[in-house]
């Protein structure tokens, strides 16, 4: 395989999932080697992101990582691109998802944060909905409740997906896979140059996106089951592990 592209989840490979800080000198490492491959400064091919983080959290790590390529907000949802300052919903999204979205969070306002002290909004959003809490064990009993309420909005359809501290609500059909079939293609692009890496059950769409496929220690074994390579380390250092695959260079 010949890279041209790499497109990576943030949390769980980039960042730790934890809320804490960063490690500051692995994340230096990281950092350079983005800026130096954006550049073409070296054998590593460019990389974007792939997240379900909203679009102003992304933009300042694009500008960190000096990203030139689109990214991937909200699971899939929105593609955001830096040299415009553009953000714009995947053709999957429409006004009426959107607008179903909203009466969803209305339920979640109104019958469920009042209920489980400590859940809270991933604020920033726009075609998505993130639960965040210290004790994910709620989100056993949050789920069916906002399943029940979504099947009573017409022509909204919600999957919902737990990480190790959010519990995330995606529009039915709209997938972090999705959306990179989506660049890629608008690119000029071929599945088989892309490198992905991720980590969660969420990720799995980038797995069936990308020729290579890559993950730390500490995915889930389902996705670690289908990767290519796993690295022994987990988060950054697993993804600086990752950047070193020969399968990670353009040349």
């Amino acid at each position: 395989m010949v890279a041209r592209l790499i497109i990576s989840d943030l949390d769980g490979c980039i960042s730790p999932e934890e809320s804490r800080a960063w490690e500051g000198a692995l994340f230096d490492q990281f950092a350079n080697m983005c800026r130096a491959a954006s550049a073409g400064k070296s054998a590593l091919a460019p990389m974007t992101l792939c997240t379900g983080r909203p679009q102003p959290y992304v933009e300042v790590l694009m500008k960190i990582l000096d990203i030139r390529y689109t990214a991937i907000c909200e699971a899939g949802a929105v593609y955001y691109n830096l040299q415009d300052n553009r953000s714009y919903f995947a053709p999957s999204v429409t006004k009426e998802m959107i607008q179903g979205l909203h009466r969803l969070r209305s339920y979640i306002d109104s019958e469920i944060l009042p209920v489980f002290s400590g859940l809270v909004y991933q604020f920033g959003k726009e075609a998505q909905i993130s639960l965040f809490s210290e004790h994910p064990e709620c989100f056993i009993s949050i789920t069916p409740r906002i399943l029940a309420f979504a099947e009573t909005i017409p022509g909204l359809e919600v999957n919902i997906t737990p990480t190790p501290y959010y519990l995330n609500i995606d529009l039915k059909g709209v997938t972090k896979g999705a959306a990179i079939s989506g660049l890629i293609h608008k690119l000029g692009l071929s599945r088989e140059t892309i490198a992905g890496i991720g980590d969660t059950l969420g990720d799995m769409s980038i797995r069936d996106s990308v020729g290579f496929f890559a993950c730390p220690v500490n995915a889930v074994p389902e996705l670690k089951a289908v990767a290519d390579y796993v690295s022994p380390y987990p988060d950054v250092c697993g993804m600086l592990d990752i950047l070193r695959r020969p399968e990670m260079q353009r040349y």
